[in-house]
């Protein structure tokens, strides 16, 4: 919010911070400047100003945007980090309507990809662990829920259990590249819940 809204962080409001996320996931994900007025609530012409001063303050992200446009038009499909591909047969269509949703579902399917990807990787890694440790019984993967794993635990060993999960969980990249190792990784892990 502080960036979108070019304050310093102790001027942040929580309208700002609903806005930012609006703004910033919406646009992430392909939304065009009539869903962002719907999101964010009043005029077309402040949902533009929005969209626009985003793009001028994140200029890489305008271009990346563009590029995995402009790609997925020249090979049909977007790809994961983990190379993982998904077609768009609608890119090249000559309706608008179906070639700007194609390109809002290419914008998105790398991103959300990638996640699915990390989590798919996590939760191996996390069952190969119960497995190896013999923990079934003591230990078990319940839910995966978009981006969150959820397990039930032993309270006997949740302390040291919920400490190596962790652990694990925030080095399922590492194995794959260097510049994913220490603190550019990390999960959220709350032991209260």
């Amino acid at each position: 919010a502080s960036e979108v809204f070019q304050v310093s962080i102790k001027e942040v409001t929580s309208d700002m911070r609903r806005k930012a996320k609006v703004i910033n996931f919406g646009i992430l994900y392909g939304m065009g400047v009539n869903a962002l007025k719907q999101n964010l609530g009043g005029s077309r012409d402040e949902a533009k100003q929005f969209y626009d001063a985003y793009f001028n303050r994140f200029t890489t992200l305008a271009t990346y945007l563009e590029d995995v446009k402009t790609n997925t038009a020249r090979q049909g499909y977007t790809e994961t980090f983990f190379k993982r591909k998904r077609f768009f047969p609608g890119i090249k269509s000559s309706l608008p309507f179906i070639r700007a949703s194609a390109e809002r579902m290419a914008i998105n399917a790398p991103i959300q990809g990638t996640s699915a990807d990390i989590l798919k990787l996590a939760m191996i890694d996390a069952t190969e662990y119960i497995a190896k440790n013999n923990l079934d019984g003591k230990v078990d993967l319940l839910l995966q829920i978009h981006d969150e794993l959820v397990f039930e635990i032993d309270e006997k060993v949740s302390e040291n259990i919920a400490n190596e999960l962790v652990d694990i969980l925030q080095s399922v990249l590492n194995s794959f590249y260097p510049f994913f190792g220490g603190d550019d990784v990390k999960i959220l892990y709350n032991p209260e819940e």
